[in-house]
């Protein structure tokens, strides 16, 4: 067999692997250093663990705790922090991210599973008997695949937090809706961030006997207002096509539960306090927890200055007031920082009740 490879800990001289029975209440993921910070040292104070703290007991012979995942792999470490704020009781998990995902799966997915791996083996025995080429149609079983992968995907719709309902109703008939999908409102939130603009000189008939200098002139916020819908049309003329519905989200990592609490996070400009300032939109179907938000916030800075940001601060952005201006949303100054604002939601859910409710598919 092909050779398993995964991390661990070896006690030494163990003298029993009596296990207890564990509940996980919640899984956080950890980004960057924050997993081998707490993996080397578990005993540091921790913010995820003060914050969840309520969620840790023990009741009986059960013990309720958090799973802190390596968000950049798949190993965990399982914590009862026992009231305090740190991992008191704690274990190193090799692959939990397996275990999560194992139990995750719907009856679908496993019956989908049982269901290939029949066809596999029956090709398999065919294939001893002399046989050498097959019919997908001809291998399949008595399950009626469409309506088994229909099933399942309704189960894991059903699973969504940022789904109100989802019904299956397959009939056969072509052209009649296999599934019908409700969205959960969504509220709005806007993160703010200072921008940087600096405009290309400007060469007029006068000036052609003046030496040329090729250093960007820096525009004042407060007086680049009137570039907002040309720096917006901008925005959008470089967006991916992949962006269409969610934004940046669609590169947000699958795994974080925040990717399924922030349904989009489109960047734009605007004014604000009569200054042109950068913001990212978001549309939440259930508010951040303090860590979310801070994860959140984390890597919109990442995107101002190494994604998003770092791609549209090269490109030229064709003014009426000041030509040639390149827009950065991000600087390395001491002033930038991010603002957030929510947004009131009641005009947000009449236009989630229009666009996204009652989706049929």
């Amino acid at each position: 067999m092909k050779k398993i490879t995964f991390n661990a800990l070896l006690n030494h001289k163990a003298h029993n692997y009596k296990p207890m029975q564990i509940e996980v209440e919640k899984v956080i993921p950890l980004y960057g250093k924050r997993f081998e910070q707490m993996r080397d040292h578990p005993l540091d104070d921790c913010p995820e663990i003060i914050e969840n703290r309520e969620l840790m007991y023990m009741e009986g012979n059960i013990a309720h705790c958090l799973l802190f995942l390596d968000a950049n792999g798949s190993d965990g470490i399982l914590v009862e922090a026992e009231g305090f704020g740190y991992a008191r009781k704690s274990q190193f998990i090799p692959n939990a991210r397996a275990i999560i995902e194992a139990n995750d799966i719907t009856a679908g997915e496993r019956q989908l599973h049982a269901e290939l791996k029949g066809m596999v083996d029956r090709i398999a025995e065919l294939a001893h008997t002399g046989q050498k080429h097959f019919i997908f149609e001809d291998m399949l079983g008595d399950e009626d695949l469409r309506v088994l992968m229909i099933r399942t995907v309704a189960e894991m719709l059903d699973r969504r937090e940022d789904l109100a309902e989802v019904r299956d109703h397959y009939l056969g008939i072509t052209g009649q809706a296999d599934f019908t999908v409700t969205a959960k409102p969504a509220q709005e939130m806007k993160l703010y961030c200072p921008l940087e603009i600096q405009a290309e000189p400007q060469i007029y008939e006068t000036d052609w006997d003046a030496p040329y200098e090729d250093d960007l002139e820096v525009i004042p916020s407060s007086c680049a207002c009137g570039c907002e819908d040309e720096i917006n049309e901008a925005i959008e003329k470089y967006s991916e096509p992949e962006e269409k519905h969610r934004g940046l989200m669609v590169y947000y990592d699958a795994n974080s539960p925040v990717n399924e609490k922030v349904v989009s996070a489109f960047p734009s400009v605007e004014v604000r306090n009569g200054e042109l300032v950068g913001v990212l939109t978001c549309r939440l179907t259930e508010p951040l927890t303090d860590s979310e938000m801070k994860e959140f916030q984390d890597w919109w800075s990442g995107q101002a200055s190494d994604g998003f940001g770092e791609s549209i601060e090269q490109k030229e952005i064709k003014t009426e007031a000041f030509g040639t201006i390149y827009v950065s949303f991000w600087n390395p100054s001491d002033s930038w920082q991010i603002e957030t604002e929510m947004t009131d939601t009641a005009d947000i859910e009449e236009e989630e009740s229009l666009d996204m409710g009652g989706i049929s598919m």
